[in-house]
């Protein structure tokens, strides 16, 4: 009896691999990291003011038809010789004042500084707009895509917790395992009923279980810290799992055609759509070297407010006064030198951003298609590990029936115990690199981007 008890406490324990949590430590499930990881993350903050900066942008391109204005005072006072149209030169001395919307009025000039004054050209205030809207939509875009970084980043870290987490608690019971059949087979050896080599292999067994369980816990600290690091929580909290094995899961993504996933891919991926902005941007940047020449430049002045003036120091007069000013011309800066130069510019910019693009989309179709045979992998090596455990099971059952009979020693179960935990933690691995293969190819499909869950 002492023997079937001993073999039925390893059995039990070995099909329940659970370790006791670490005190104080943080239990978190997926839906949890992943809300932290959009809390409290400078990389999505950063990228949500670059988001800020282009809306600012955007609209300050949108003024470029709104005036200046400018109210003030005025003073002038003249004291020497004037030259009139005529040629002839006098001597006078005079002093005028003006106030209102529009300064700097001088005798019949109108005011140097109008209170309503427009000076712009017509080709930026209507290229600037536009470039600043695509720049706009590009930043959207880049800032969809480092959520979905520090996303899948995140989900990957978790899961390898999951793995580690489960391994080491597998590690534990092996190790539990392993030192109640050492004992056994030392009180065998001890009673004559068995070898002393028995007992001294049994015993080389547990040790080398014990070397595994300290790898398989400093993973786990590791895993914790990085998962932590990625959540910005304090690097001495110990995050623990709820789940103490993964769970297989499946994506609908996994069961669509290749080329339906390709196709979703190029049409949803922030990636994508930022560089669809770029080359719009880089485009209008073209078009506005191209044909700015032919749109001109506006100057509109308009000024009311008091004026008067008199002889010497005296200020009286002093009236109402209205004075309205526009200009249209076309300007050549440098003889149209630099802008050649400029046209050529901006032409390689568009052609680097193309080229860009062109290579991006070509990477995107290769990551689908590699995702896609990672997860069919993954697939076919879950099923496998899968059968290896029910197997290592089975061998597990008949040994143990082997020594109830009186058929065998206790020796003879420990490569069915190893083999048993082995599976165990083959099966753990699989599972984990299976989910985090289905959350990429989800990612790499533009799943995410079209809106849906993470978890859908």
């Amino acid at each position: 009896m002492k023997l079937q008890a001993a073999i039925l406490l390893i059995l039990i324990g070995t099909l329940s691999p659970l370790g006791a949590d670490p005190a104080g430590a943080m239990k978190v499930d997926l839906e949890t990291v992943l809300r932290l990881a959009l809390a409290d993350n400078r990389q999505i903050a950063a990228a949500r003011e670059a988001v800020e900066e282009a809306n600012a942008q955007l609209k300050q391109s949108r003024y470029l038809w709104i005036p200046d204005l400018s109210v003030g005072v005025s003073f002038e006072h003249h004291d020497g010789p004037l030259q009139e149209s005529s040629g002839r030169i006098r001597h006078v001395s005079r002093s005028s004042v003006g106030a209102g919307a529009g300064v700097n009025a001088v005798a019949a000039g109108t005011p140097g500084t109008p209170g309503l004054a427009l000076h712009t050209s017509i080709a930026d205030a209507y290229y600037e707009p536009l470039a600043a809207r695509q720049n706009q939509q590009a930043m959207e875009a880049t800032n969809q895509l480092v959520r979905e970084t520090i996303l899948l980043d995140v989900v990957e870290a978790y899961f390898e917790l999951v793995r580690n987490s489960a391994s080491r608690a597998i590690l534990q019971q092996s190790v539990k395992n392993a030192a109640e059949l050492a004992k056994l087979t030392s009180d065998y050896a001890s009673s004559g009923e068995g070898l002393e080599s028995d007992a001294e292999r049994a015993k080389v067994a547990q040790l080398i279980q014990q070397g595994r369980l300290e790898v398989a816990s400093g993973d786990v600290v590791i895993a914790s810290t990085r998962l932590a690091a990625l959540l910005h929580l304090p690097s001495d909290v110990q995050l623990v799992p709820a789940e103490t094995t993964p769970a297989p899961i499946r994506f609908p993504a996994e069961a669509q055609p290749l080329d339906q996933l390709v196709a979703g891919a190029l049409g949803s991926r922030p990636e994508v759509t930022r560089g669809d902005a770029l080359s719009k941007m880089a485009q209008t940047r073209v078009n506005q070297a191209t044909k700015g020449l032919l749109f001109p430049h506006l100057t509109l002045g308009a000024s009311a407010g008091g004026f008067g003036g008199g002889v010497g120091g005296g200020v009286g007069n002093l009236n109402g006064r209205t004075d309205l000013t526009a200009s249209v011309f076309w300007r050549v800066e440098g003889l149209g030198l630099g802008r050649k130069e400029m046209i050529r510019e901006r032409r390689s910019q568009l052609r680097q951003t193309e080229l860009q693009q062109e290579a991006l989309l070509d990477a995107i179709v290769a990551e689908v298609k590699q995702e896609h045979a990672i997860v069919q992998s993954r697939k076919r090596q879950l099923e496998i590990t899968s059968q290896a455990v029910e197997s290592a099971r089975k061998s597990f059952e008949l040994n143990r029936s082997r020594i109830f009979e009186r058929q065998g020693l206790p020796i003879e179960v420990l490569q069915a115990i190893q083999s048993l935990s082995d599976a165990h933690l083959q099966y753990v691995e699989s599972v984990a690199a299976h989910n985090q293969a289905q959350y990429r190819l989800a990612r790499a499909a533009g799943v995410w981007s079209r809106g849906k869950a993470l978890d859908e």
